[in-house]
């Protein structure tokens, strides 16, 4: 969950969307709530990892009401002419296991499967709802995660599964998949430790889970890199 800091001014959180629709002279509206879960997505309700609570005391960047998925549904709908959608979705399902787990790696790894499945099929039902409800045909870029210590095999392995799993149902809806992993690996060298190389938020205990602004442009680089241009064309 993001830090609560400001939170009553949502321009005080920028992010790789803000990154990205500078870089392509694009009109932004960012629906994003801080702890949503694949699932609280599409329901607009609890169980998440903190969205709904987080909503009821601050500001979102866009205003809406109900579910964030009915809200990017009724968008596109109504805005035909939308260029690009990006969809980061998935990694509080993560953290919502470890947070039920209590951190306990035993637990973790006997749920981490059931989650993934669940998320999968949460992940389906997003990408079908933005194509047959939101009659939506422009690129999608799925936007995955990033390891926080890329020298921890256990930590590298389960963000890795969980990228899998996002690639695995964008690509098979047709959305481009953003090699965030890799990106945040080559850019947090030598130490590969994105919190060292000044790519997440510091803070008095170390580091917040989410990234600084140094690792939103990493995030923005590597979503760009996967958008076709005219020259792909």
């Amino acid at each position: 969950m993001i830090a609560a800091g400001g939170a009553s001014n949502p321009a005080n959180f920028p992010g790789y969307s803000d990154a990205v629709a500078s870089a392509l002279d694009l009109s932004l509206t960012n629906a994003a709530c801080p702890g949503e879960t694949s699932r609280s997505m599409i329901t607009g309700m609890r169980p998440d990892n903190g969205c709904q609570d987080y909503r009821t005391r601050y500001p979102l960047h866009t205003r809406y009401s109900g579910s964030q998925l009915a809200f990017a549904v009724h968008f596109l709908r109504s805005h035909h002419h939308t260029d690009l959608v990006t969809l980061q979705i998935g990694g509080n399902d993560l953290l919502l296991l470890l947070h039920n787990c209590n951190n306990d790696a035993s637990c973790v790894l006997s749920g981490l499967n059931p989650v993934l499945a669940t998320m999968e099929a949460n992940l389906d039902t997003i990408y079908s709802a933005i194509h047959r409800q939101g009659h939506y045909g422009g690129p999608i870029v799925a936007v995955p995660y990033f390891a926080f210590n890329y020298n921890d095999p256990q930590n590298a392995a389960i963000i890795g599964l969980l990228d899998a799993a996002v690639a695995s149902v964008a690509t098979q809806h047709g959305a481009l998949v953003a090699d965030v992993f890799h990106a945040f690996y080559a850019a947090s060298a030598p130490s590969h430790v994105p919190c060292l190389a000044g790519l997440q938020i510091a803070t008095p205990a170390g580091c917040d889970l989410h990234p600084s602004a140094a690792g939103h442009a990493v995030i923005a680089q590597a979503i760009e890199a996967v958008i076709p241009t005219e020259d792909d064309e």
